[in-house]
Parts: C-alpha cells; sequence; structure tokens
C-alpha cells in the first residue's frame, strides 16, 4: 500500500476537535491521487437523527454529547482511518485500502455497534442513540470528491427510510430519493378526496376454486400518476409512516372500504372487500373503535368486511396486539391471515389466533406444479386449517394448471393474475357482471 500523507488544517470544529467538511474534501482528493489503481476508498456518513432527549439538552451538554460519539467512533477506526466532523450530528469517516462494498458494510456495522450502549451526558442522564450509515466507495461511485460524499449521503437516507440502519450506495437510490421528496410533498394532498392524484383502492377477485365464481375481493392500493407511473404500494405506505401520517391513512382506508362495498351494494354486487392491517395498526388500541363507527356510519354488516394480517407481524405479538385482535373479532369482522409460510411462527401458531382464513404466500404457489416440497407445503397448510374450521386461499395463481392442482391440494379459493389484475371499482364491476352464473 502506498504511504497516504494528509496535511494539517487549522479547519477544525472546537468541541470535537475533529476537522471540518472543507478538510474532508481535499483529503478525498488527496487519497484517491495517492491510492493505487486496485485500491478503493471507503467513504461512510454518519448521522444521528436527533431526538426530544437531544432537542432538551443545554448547548454544553449536547457539544459535551458530540465529543463524547466522536470518541467512540474514533476507537473502532484503523489508523488509516480519517474522522471529521460535518454537521452538529453528521461525521464523515475515510477509509483507505477497502477491497470491496462487503468490507465496507462491515466497517458501518462496526461503527454503527459503537453507539450501542447508552452514552452518559454532563447532566447524568444515558442517552440511547442509533445511527444511520450510508457507505460509497472511491472509484465505483464516482471520482469527484462532493459527488461521493453525496453518494455516502444518499446511501445513509435510504438508510434512514427504510429502517435497515446501513446502506451501502446504488445508483437506483438517486431516484428512489426523489421518489421520498415527492412523496413528502404530495402524499398529504393525496389523502383528501378533492386531490388530482389521490391514493386509490383497486380490487382483486378471490376466486372459489369449486365452482370459479367471485365470492370476495382484496382492496389493494394504488397512487396512479401523471405520467402513467405507479409506485409501489411498500414505498407509498413506508412514506406514510416516516410523515407520521398513519393513523390518517387507517381512517381513509376504513372509509373507503366502506365506500366501495356501498358502492357494490348499488350495483347488486353483495361480497366482502378484504383491506390489509400494518403492524402499526395492530398497536393502535383505538383501531377497533375506528372500524366500529365506519361500519355503523356507512351502516355496513361487519361480515362484509375482512381484515388481512401478515403471519410476520403475529410473531411480534403482544397483549396488547392480542386485545386489538380479540376485540375486531368480537365486532364480527372476518380476519385472515396473509403471506402464511413467510413468519416463524409454525402451523400450529394457528391454534391460538382468532382468524377465519389463511392466504397462502405466492412464493409457494408459483413453484407448486414443479415443486414436491412446496406442494407438501400447501397440503399440510390446507389439512390443519381445515381441521380448525379455517378457510384458504391461494395467492398469485397466475395459470389453469396452477390452480387446478391448489384445488387437489385442498385450497378452497385463489387470487391472482389468471383471473383478473387489480382494478378500478367501475372496471370490477364490469368484470364481474361478465363472469358466468
Amino acid at each position: 500500500m502506498h504511504n497516504l500523507t494528509i496535511s494539517p488544517s487549522a479547519d477544525i470544529e472546537p468541541f470535537t476537535g475533529l476537522p471540518r467538511l472543507t478538510r474532508a474534501l481535499a483529503d478525498i482528493s488527496l487519497l484517491t491521487r495517492q491510492l493505487g489503481a486496485n485500491q478503493n476508498l471507503g467513504i461512510v456518513s454518519l448521522f444521528i437523527p436527533p431526538s426530544p432527549a437531544i432537542y432538551r439538552l443545554t448547548p454544553e451538554t449536547a457539544h459535551d454529547l458530540r465529543h463524547s460519539i466522536s470518541q467512540r467512533l474514533g476507537s473502532v477506526l484503523r489508523p488509516s482511518d480519517r474522522l471529521y466532523s460535518i454537521t452538529h450530528w453528521e461525521w464523515l469517516i475515510l477509509m483507505p485500502g477497502l477491497l470491496s462494498t462487503a468490507l465496507l458494510t462491515l466497517a458501518m456495522l462496526r461503527l454503527r455497534g459503537s453507539l450501542g450502549e447508552p452514552v452518559a451526558t454532563l447532566d447524568g442522564t444515558a442517552l440511547t442513540l442509533d445511527g444511520h450509515c450510508g457507505g460509497a466507495l472511491w472509484p465505483d461511485d464516482g471520482s469527484d470528491p462532493p459527488f461521493l460524499l453525496q453518494s455516502a449521503r444518499i446511501a445513509r437516507l435510504y438508510a434512514g427510510h427504510n429502517d435497515s440502519g446501513i446502506e451501502t450506495y446504488r445508483p437506483g437510490m438517486d431516484a428512489q430519493q426523489n421518489e421520498h421528496a415527492q412523496f413528502a410533498n404530495d402524499l398529504p394532498q393525496a389523502l383528501a378526496s378533492n386531490s388530482p392524484q389521490p391514493l386509490r383502492l383497486y380490487l382483486q377477485p378471490q376466486i372459489r376454486l369449486a365452482d370459479g365464481r367471485c365470492t370476495a375481493a382484496e382492496a389493494l392500493l394504488r397512487w396512479p400518476q401523471a405520467d402513467g407511473s405507479t409506485p409501489p404500494p411498500l414505498h407509498i405506505i413506508a412514506a406514510l409512516d416516516k410523515l407520521d401520517l398513519r393513523h390518517q391513512f387507517s381512517r381513509w382506508l376504513l372509509n373507503q372500504s366502506m365506500q366501495i362495498i356501498t358502492e357494490l351494494d348499488r350495483a347488486g354486487i353483495g361480497i366482502p372487500i378484504s383491506i390489509n392491517l400494518s403492524a402499526h395498526d395492530l398497536l393502535d388500541i383505538e383501531l377497533p373503535d375506528q372500524v366500529a363507527q365506519a361500519l355503523a356510519t356507512w351502516d355496513v354488516a361487519p361480515q362484509r368486511l375482512r381484515l388481512e394480517i401478515t403471519e410476520t407481524m403475529m410473531v411480534e405479538e403482544s397483549p396488547q396486539v392480542s386485545e386489538v385482535i380479540a376485540r375486531l373479532r368480537r365486532l364480527g369482522v372476518t380476519l385472515a391471515i396473509d403471506d402464511f409460510g413467510t413468519g416463524y411462527a409454525g402451523m400450529t401458531y394457528l391454534q391460538r389466533l382468532p382468524v377465519d382464513e389463511v392466504k397462502i404466500d405466492q412464493r409457494f404457489v408459483r413453484q407448486a406444479t414443479g415443486s414436491k416440497r412446496d406442494r407438501e407445503i400447501i397440503a399440510s397448510v390446507a389439512q390443519l386449517s381445515h381441521r380448525l374450521n379455517l378457510s384458504v386461499l391461494a395467492e398469485g395463481v397466475e395459470d389453469a394448471h396452477t390452480a387446478e392442482v391448489l384445488k387437489e391440494l385442498g385450497c378452497e379459493f385463489a387470487q391472482g393474475f389468471l383471473y383478473s389484475r387489480a382494478v378500478p371499482l367501475a372496471e370490477f364491476i364490469e368484470w364481474y357482471r361478465r363472469q358466468p352464473e
């Protein structure tokens, strides 16, 4: 490895004793000139999101906390690494000689892990800190020092958006960050009924395999854009959480579902509608009251509403979650376990869940015709569910052969592109009326 020399600088942040941004950019330029052709330079942006506890600190205590954090970060660095104070709660680390993205990820794990123990402050408070880390590699992620720094920052922003805590830069992140910015501007308005581009619920039919009849439909979130694109629903949900709009969205979801059921009744279609609950919803002790109020306001029978809960959420079951589920069950709404097979609870978990239906995840369904193991899993889930008086629905059915196999394995209902994609309400009504009697 070449001898790496970084010139001294008077540009020092007084409270941490660390160089500032201008020195970091100069040093990136110097290091990239000194490193050999087969060597990389890792750049890590670490940010500690301010919390109410941090905002309550006196300036003197905040300065001391930043000094303590800097010491912790420095304690896990190699002699050749360099640490900088960029803003009040952002640090930059230069790590010459990293050979791969995997080593950059390990370095970020080590940096973030140094914040694992609570940090004592001058006033005697012990603060638990959680840093977001983003990393970029020279020369793969750019050659210009400001560009490299921003690549690391973009990765760090992405780590904060998806709660992973650690991310390495990928070119596609730029577009995703633009999406997050768009969401922050447009999502609050999209929840309003008079929005030019409102959130919508599309319907996907659920079919009884015995006779091919549509017996229910799932309401799926969509947000059509002016350019014809549609952001992935998971991105929308994540943005709602980040913008603290989840409670508002839950009210919107319930009211939209009631309106859809009412419109279906007017069209002579008396089927139930399913909507998805999140972990956030299950922790909301007011949710059962909101459901009861929506049903009463729209004069909808409880049996017309199905609430789907993913199995992975149930793994985190707590007394509060159990209470919410029990109260929902007492209202008379139908409960289903969605994406069954993706969690860790095991099939015996079904014995203590007050649900009516199990939805087998599409990753098993799509391999049902070619994988004996997946067929055994589907058959076992179906047999156990039937013994517990639960119905079984298979998701992701795309061809008639798969549907026939699922029927033979004991699945009673199916959902997927074989029957229809999720479509707007008016299109669903037209599709339903075209179905044979």
